[in-house]
């Protein structure tokens, strides 16, 4: 968990006649990433598609836009396809693509008709009070408009009468205005200053009411055509739409493996390929590989100085943690893993800094409510929208999700320490606790936090060791031991200074102690750094120091909720007005806090991570392992890493 996996180039060469059988194997196992061939001489040229691409592209147009007219059944019904040859002879088979597409324009028609017959109903039902012929209100010279009525001030009346030989017919709730053609633009304008509903009436012979039902019963006959078109697609749906888009899958694969050719090289009758994988998957590759082709491959792994990509491999609850290292940078293939470190150090300063049992459960009741809520979307939103724009606009819902589970480990812990120090949104209960407050509690968070500075730093430098060992860098692992000989130096001393409150060095053994390896860390890092190296002595200080935040944002969030605590029960005892005071500084106070809960102890804690203790072993700019594979959500593998077995053929 504390490394990535393990990762050999590979190449393969094989017989051109087995490109087909190795990319499908490639594929279907995922755990290939695909490089440019490095093998030079002057036989091997790169690989081409071929002919077939265009006839596939083609193919898969067509089947992706019957995909698209249908409608989606999913029924678990999963297809597997022998061969290329296959998947075009049965997307060729399907019958119903003329079928299809007269019907889905021939709704796409009526669904405009419709949509045009409702605007037209909803302004002759609001033009209802007028009584005379349709056909007097529009004509070459003039049209006619329905615009809304406002309120005394707001009242397009006045605007309306100031048009040139224009004519108002008033109703209750707004007005036919008659515009002559040439003054549309000037009626236009003067509109804008309005936030009044403006449509055009549309033309008619007859009464509004006879109007109205014409085209109510339009309406009637193009929603039962839809209908019937609608049950003719969805019965067609049933009937195609899983193998459809199993066809559709395949061809997208297909249409990947001739991609993925350019990266190939070979010749007339040989094929070379190169490409990255894990280590404990080589051997099963190959068996597989050579199974296929009957031997004829030969799979071989190459020796390089290239920086592998990187392929995380964490337990599933840790792999959630995943995000933030990705957030700040992949790590390299060759490097230590931080994210089981980060599961488990982030949570622990989030609870610590929050320390309270009411904050603590509030952040764990919103974190499951959010993944509650991404999980089982409501039909109709409450939130406001301006808040879940906001939201948005700042990280997906994946981003949210991932968020609201790293902290609810974080909010237990903090439910769990607000126990102990006996903060309930500043409030306490009447037991014995620990008193965060108080001058005892205070200096032994103190020397807590710096404990827990020394401890981090030593482990960011003791991986640094052991991450410049591993690659044979000799003179940097040397580098982070003097530094980690003089942390150590500096921290006895200190500890001493604290204890005896005396400067004088040579007062006992432990001042020898820690003054030796301060000058032996000195010596190594001056020998392995060289003397610029001197220039980080306050840096590895500091960062020690650093985990003092710790402490300092635990007093400043008990402190602010004491603080609006205390406002609140001073105004008990005095008139119902200063209590109602009271509670409204109470409520936006503790909500305001707990803001800063969330944010505060996350980004520190966070910041605390990427800064003092990454810095000590961390390079990142990793490249991510990606291998050539797809999802499968419609058909099935011809291959996989677990013993072959015949498969259902659909």
């Amino acid at each position: 968990m504390l490394k990535p996996l393990k990762m050999v180039k590979v190449r393969i060469i094989s017989s051109k006649g087995n490109e087909e059988t190795i990319l499908s194997i490639l594929h279907d196992l995922g755990v290939m990433q695909i490089e440019p061939v490095t093998l030079t001489s002057e036989m091997l040229t790169s690989l081409k598609p071929g002919e077939s691409y265009q006839k596939l592209s083609d193919a898969l147009r067509k089947v992706k836009g019957l995909e698209n007219s249908l409608y989606p059944v999913h029924n678990g019904e999963k297809f597997t396809f022998r061969d290329l040859r296959e998947v075009v002879n049965r997307a060729d088979a399907i019958d119903v693509y003329d079928e299809v597409k007269e019907l889905k324009e021939r709704e796409i028609e009526l669904e405009s008709r419709r949509k045009m017959l409702m605007d037209e109903i909803s302004v002759l039902k609001r033009i209802s009070f007028y009584e005379g012929d349709l056909d007097y209100l529009n004509a070459e010279s003039f049209s006619s408009f329905y615009v809304e009525k406002g309120e005394k001030e707001n009242d397009p009346y006045p605007m309306l009468k100031q048009i040139r030989n224009s004519m108002i017919i008033a109703g209750e709730k707004g007005y036919i205005a008659v515009i002559p053609r040439e003054e549309e633009k000037e009626f236009g304008e003067k509109l804008r200053n309005f936030e009044r509903m403006v449509e055009r009436i549309p033309p008619g012979k007859g009464t509004v009411q006879d109007t109205l039902h014409g085209k109510e019963e339009e309406l009637r006959k193009i929603e039962g055509e839809l209908t019937e078109i609608r049950k003719k697609i969805s019965e067609i749906s049933e009937k195609y739409y899983p193998e459809v888009a199993a066809i559709r899958e395949q061809l997208d694969i297909e249409l990947k493996k001739i991609d993925v050719v350019s990266k190939l090289a070979g010749t007339e009758s040989a094929l070379v390929l190169e490409g990255w994988m894990p280590e404990k998957d080589f051997n099963i590759v190959t068996e597989v590989l050579s199974k296929a082709t009957g031997n004829e491959i030969i799979i071989s792994q190459i020796k390089t100085d290239e920086i592998p990509p990187t392929a995380l491999s964490n337990p599933r609850r840790i792999k959630l943690f995943e995000f933030f290292i990705r957030f700040y940078s992949l790590p390299q293939s060759v490097e230590l893993d931080p994210t089981l470190v980060f599961a488990i150090i982030f949570p622990i300063f989030f609870g610590f800094m929050i320390g309270d049992v009411g904050y603590g459960l509030t952040i764990l009741l919103i974190s499951l409510w959010i993944i509650h809520r991404i999980d089982h979307p409501p039909k109709v939103s409450k939130i406001p929208k301006v808040i879940s724009r906001f939201i948005l606009s700042l990280m997906s819902l994946r981003t949210l999700k991932i968020i609201a589970k790293a902290m609810i480990p974080g909010s237990i812990i903090a439910i769990a320490i607000g126990v102990f120090f006996d903060t309930y949104f500043g409030f306490t209960l009447p037991y014995k606790h620990f008193n965060v407050l108080g001058s005892f509690g205070i200096g032994k968070l103190m020397l807590f936090s710096g404990y827990v500075g020394v401890a981090l730093v030593s482990l960011g430098l003791i991986f640094g060791i052991v991450v410049n060992t591993a690659r044979g860098h000799r003179r940097e692992a040397a580098g982070k031991a003097g530094w980690l000989l003089f942390a150590y130096g500096i921290v006895i001393i200190g500890l001493e200074l604290i204890r005896t409150h005396s400067l004088a060095l040579f007062s006992n053994s432990l001042y020898e102690i820690g003054l030796a390896l301060l000058i032996a860390g000195l010596g190594v890092v001056i020998y392995a750094e060289r003397v610029q190296a001197l220039l980080e002595v306050t840096t590895i200080i500091s960062h020690i120091l650093s985990y003092t935040r710790l402490l300092g944002i635990l007093l400043s969030s008990v402190i602010l909720a004491v603080v609006f605590d205390r406002i609140f029960m001073g105004t008990l005892h005095h008139s119902i007005a200063f209590i109602i005071l009271g509670i409204i500084i109470l409520i936006v106070g503790q909500l305001l806090n707990l803001v800063i809960a969330v944010f505060e102890p996350g980004i520190q804690g966070a910041r605390l991570l990427y800064v003092e203790f990454f810095s000590k072993f961390y390079s990142g700019n990793g490249r991510e392992f990606r291998p050539f594979t797809s999802p499968r959500n419609h058909t099935n593998k011809q291959f996989s890493l677990e013993p072959l077995e015949e498969k259902d053929r659909k």
